[in-house]
């Protein structure tokens, strides 16, 4: 033993030592390593902590020859070196045993992390994310090594926050002249289908690993459990990671990453947000004294350029579910692909907006339905009824200023289509500023097309007021 350990501490190696020494190790092992803990035993691999004779910290996995065919000087992990896995020190072997030496990496295992730690949508985002940086690296080497075994145990949360992956016992070189490996392996509520003898393992089988890991920090299992509900652009990752056919499924783990970036709100703000700006800087470079005569031309109170123009529809409505979280705290909008209702649109009405409830529910205590002053909504619909886009996009404005839709007098006659005259004005004024947007469907709008019609006309309309001062 080093001298510089305390006595008591020789003492307590001396003990544990004691409880392993029946146990066969190599010679070479037994000069360098004293054993400190048993830290896993699985069946003829066991896992233990130990210290050489400078009182440093490694891992010693065992592994039994009688059920392991396995040369420990040809791990793996000799080839790799990335700061988030373990490294090879050394190895060692006799007629019974083979030892790989790995290098320590302290924290607490993931599945224990999540016990201790009140895990948000973000946080777990940024956990996943981390992971497939992991993966990027072992999946993009010219031999791409597949781990084959991710799972919480083998992710470990350092001090730091930042994860590691451990654990390459069964991982394996990707070899594209196979038809399917030649030895199962894997822990089966994680492992892909394939890993059972249905093809060969490759990047994908991790990615579908990686999304039961996903739907276990979501929902606390790795099993489907629909009566959990999960924020919608996670469980559409989380379904094509676990597709069954791998053909299916995401192809490379950088896909799962922008993914899971474009799901996160925050982040989601933040990527929009710079593209924007970036927009906005090259075409004022391009044309700046140009738009500056036609902006002086053409120039209007309600500017639609406050709404985002270089985004696809599924983008735009992303971007506006994370608008009203941002600015007004709210969730409401979160299961972006269910369809809208008249209680959702009240709801908000009332949450984001400030309305009295009296007033937005009025319209049911007035006999019959038509325009007032008094109640928000002329409709004498319950709150089960779905929502058309006129609706919202006629709610959307009234509620910034409601002498924009009372065409002089409010009217208690709808047209022929069931449309009161502050519908259709309405909505011209929302082609007419930008607030459409993006908003297609015009029949059972979802929540997400409902949150797009809101962020669209709060712009519309905060642009208006900044241009007023």
């Amino acid at each position: 033993m080093s001298e510089h350990i305390p006595h008591a501490t020789d003492e307590l190696l001396s003990a544990i030592s004691a409880i392993y020494a029946d146990d066969e190790w190599p010679q070479g092992f037994v000069d360098a390593y004293d054993v400190m803990e048993c830290l896993g035993e699985s069946q003829g691999c066991d896992t233990f902590l130990v210290q050489d004779t400078g009182g440093a910290q490694f891992v010693a996995k065992r592994y039994d020859k009688a059920m392991w065919s396995i040369d420990p000087s040809d791990d793996i992990l000799k080839a790799l070196d990335h700061p988030t896995l373990p490294r090879h020190v050394a190895s060692y072997e006799d007629d019974s045993c083979a030892v790989a030496v790995r290098s320590y990496i302290e924290g607490s295992p993931l599945d224990r992390h999540v016990r201790e730690n009140d895990l948000g949508e973000q946080d777990i985002a940024g956990l996943v994310t981390e992971l497939c940086d992991v993966l990027a690296y072992l999946h993009h080497r010219p031999d791409p090594v597949i781990h084959r075994d991710i799972k919480p145990q083998n992710v470990i949360v350092r001090p730091d926050g930042s994860v590691a992956l451990i654990d390459f016992d069964i991982a394996r070189t990707f070899n594209a002249g196979r038809e399917s490996d030649t030895v199962f392996f894997g822990t089966r509520a994680y492992a892909a289908p394939e890993q059972y003898g249905f093809a060969q393992t490759d990047a994908r089988s991790d990615i579908y690993s990686l999304g039961v890991l996903l739907r276990f920090l979501l929902t606390g299992s790795p099993r489907e459990n629909r009566n959990v509900r999960v924020y919608r652009p996670l469980e559409k990752i989380i379904a094509k990671c676990t597709a069954f056919d791998p053909d299916n499924r995401y192809t490379d783990v950088d896909q799962v990453k922008k993914a899971l970036l474009a799901a996160n709100p925050k982040s989601q703000g933040l990527r929009i947000a710079g593209i924007l700006a970036a927009v906005a800087v090259a075409l004022a470079l391009m044309a700046f004294a140009g738009f500056q005569i036609y902006k002086a031309a053409t120039w209007s109170p309600f500017n639609s350029d406050a709404i985002p123009a270089v985004l696809n529809d599924e983008e735009r409505v992303a971007d506006a579910v994370a608008f009203m979280q941002d600015k007004y705290g709210t969730h409401l909008f979160d299961a972006a692909d269910d369809t809208a209702t008249i209680g959702l649109l009240r709801a908000a009405l009332i949450e984001c907006y400030g309305l009295d409830r009296a007033y937005v529910y009025g319209a049911q205590d007035e006999g019959l339905p038509g325009e007032s002053d008094k109640f928000f909504m002329p409709w004498g619909w319950d709150d089960g009824q779905t929502v058309r886009k006129e609706t919202a996009v006629y709610a959307a404005v009234k509620v910034h200023d409601p002498t924009l839709v009372a065409e002089d007098q409010w009217s208690k006659l709808p047209d022929d289509n069931g449309e009161y005259p502050g519908a259709r004005v309405a909505m011209l004024f929302a082609e007419d500023t930008g607030i459409l947007t993006g908003a297609n469907q015009p029949y059972d709008i979802t929540v997400g097309e409902l949150a797009l019609i809101f962020a669209n006309a709060d712009r519309v309309f905060d642009a208006a007021r900044s241009a007023s001062r």
